[in-house]
């Protein structure tokens, strides 16, 4: 399971951090996987509200009994409200794939807590992606969901103008760090953030550039 960023216009997640199963190669298909077990990714809509809540929630309810679990609180971070205002501000995108929600992340614009942090790419704030709440449900562990959600992000991104993508991982999550290191992601440096479910923490910062 992948938890990564951290908070929408929210915040990117809290260690964008990704809360990562503990494979992320790229999947293994056998000669038996059908068009029904391939990932589809896709902006979400309001009426899936309650799936994409329960998705989270579920990531939840098991995030103790993984090495480098979220670390998030329901209804804290993430609350019901931060996946609606992510829906009605087109900025929740979900995975699916066996008739359910495999994976899901948001994506924002700049954020104001991560102005302090010297970045290595100026662009103007209009110009900046946050990546928020990237999650992989356990059930679909080992198959590159993780990357195909990156990589789709990307396009996303790029599609809307914007330059560079940023997110935070709490210190010590290794395996989410050579995640967004093996996708493209540079590491930019370390910041000790405010979250209200960690309260301070150190985190570190990565920034992809969409360029190049």
């Amino acid at each position: 399971m992948l938890c990564p960023s951290r908070r929408p216009g929210l915040t990117a997640a809290k260690g964008n951090a990704t809360m990562l199963s503990k494979s992320v190669e790229e999947p293994q298909k056998g000669p038996n996987m059908n068009a029904s077990q391939e990932l589809t990714i896709r902006p979400a809509s309001m009426d899936e509200l309650e799936e994409i809540v329960a998705f989270y929630y579920d990531i939840i309810d098991h995030q103790d009994e993984k090495e480098f679990g979220a670390d998030w609180t329901k209804d804290v971070y993430p609350s019901r409200q931060d996946f609606r205002t992510a829906l009605e501000n087109g900025e929740m995108h979900i995975g699916t794939a066996e008739g359910r929600i495999a994976c899901g992340v948001i994506l924002s614009g700049d954020d104001d807590i991560y102005k302090d942090v010297l970045w290595p790419t100026d662009v103007a704030p209009e110009e900046v992606a946050v990546m928020h709440l990237l999650a992989v449900h356990d059930d679909f562990a080992g198959r590159g969901f993780a990357r195909k959600l990156i990589a789709y992000s990307a396009d996303v991104c790029r599609r809307l103008g914007q330059k560079v993508i940023r997110l935070d991982v709490i210190k010590g999550n290794l395996p989410a760090e050579n995640l967004y290191l093996s996708c493209g992601f540079g590491f930019v440096a370390e910041q000790k953030i405010y979250y209200e479910d960690t309260g301070f923490a150190d985190f570190r910062m990565f920034e992809m550039d969409l360029t190049r």
